[in-house]
């Protein structure tokens, strides 16, 4: 009796210690990820009201704004038995430009007239939440299938010199899409590894949004991965008369650390 209670009482001790993650769940996993991305902007814009059609404006080549920014996003992660991944990521985005105008341009039914200066602010936040199955999984690499939701908070504000009222368009959509991650480690140290992924949804004439990259990541350390790559976004929206066409793309950097 007596060596039964002690089996008893060494087994509940195991199971409800508060020990340190990697020594107590070492099927569990948790990571963090800083990402900067030099994205490269083309995009076009319609905001009609129902008595006004819009007139298609192109944010860079019309209104001004940098072609090119710095955007900054973080993600974070849990991993389960290895195969099992749940994750999320926040990029906020914001272009700004200042320009005179060479045509007339009609946004949100106020016209503004060639000649004048107009102030543009585009700002896109993407909140993204997932899940990660990797169904192929060998020590070279794996294959997985994801499951997320993006979620796009934006909004483009014209406003003009002369102190008339601003005017704005905002759009805030959740985008449920299916995709595939891929990595492969090319050599047994697991040092240097290939990856991909990309999800995305298609909805007919309604539009459609894709969102991938091709990276190749570095790990001097099992806990610090270092990761180089290239991302492509790619969003068109249409609502009766608003349309939204959306391109962004250029190389990322990021620092990865796991636990």
């Amino acid at each position: 009796m007596r060596r039964t209670c002690c089996g008893l009482l060494v087994t509940g001790l195991f199971l409800f210690a508060p020990v340190g993650p990697a020594a107590a769940l070492p099927f569990v996993e948790v990571w963090g990820e800083f990402r900067y991305w030099r994205p490269i902007l083309e995009s076009s814009i319609v905001a009609s009201t129902g008595a006004s059609q819009g007139t298609t404006v192109d944010p860079v080549s019309d209104l001004g704004l940098d072609e090119e920014q710095n955007a900054y996003e973080a993600r974070a992660g849990l991993t389960f038995l290895g195969r099992h991944k749940f994750r999320i990521g926040y990029l906020p985005l914001s272009f700004d430009g200042d320009r005179t105008i060479t045509q007339n341009i009609t946004f949100q039914g106020q016209t503004f007239t060639a000649s004048t200066r107009v102030l543009t602010d585009l700002d896109v936040k993407i909140l993204r939440a997932g899940y990660e199955f990797d169904f192929f999984k060998t020590p070279l690499g794996f294959l997985g299938i994801l499951f997320e939701v993006h979620y796009f908070d934006g909004e483009a504000r014209l406003r003009s010199s002369t102190g008339a009222p601003d005017e704005k368009a905002t759009f805030r959509v959740p985008v449920p899409v299916v995709g595939l991650a891929f990595r492969t480690y090319p050599t047994i140290t697991r040092i240097v590894s290939l990856g991909a992924e990309l999800v995305g949804v298609y909805a007919g004439s309604t539009g459609h949004y894709l969102d991938g990259e091709a990276s190749i990541t570095f790990s001097p350390w099992p806990f610090v991965e270092l990761t180089g790559g290239y991302r492509v976004i790619d969003l068109e929206g249409e609502d009766g008369d608003d349309k939204l066409d959306l391109f962004l793309h250029g190389p990322f950097a990021s620092l990865t650390i796991r636990f």
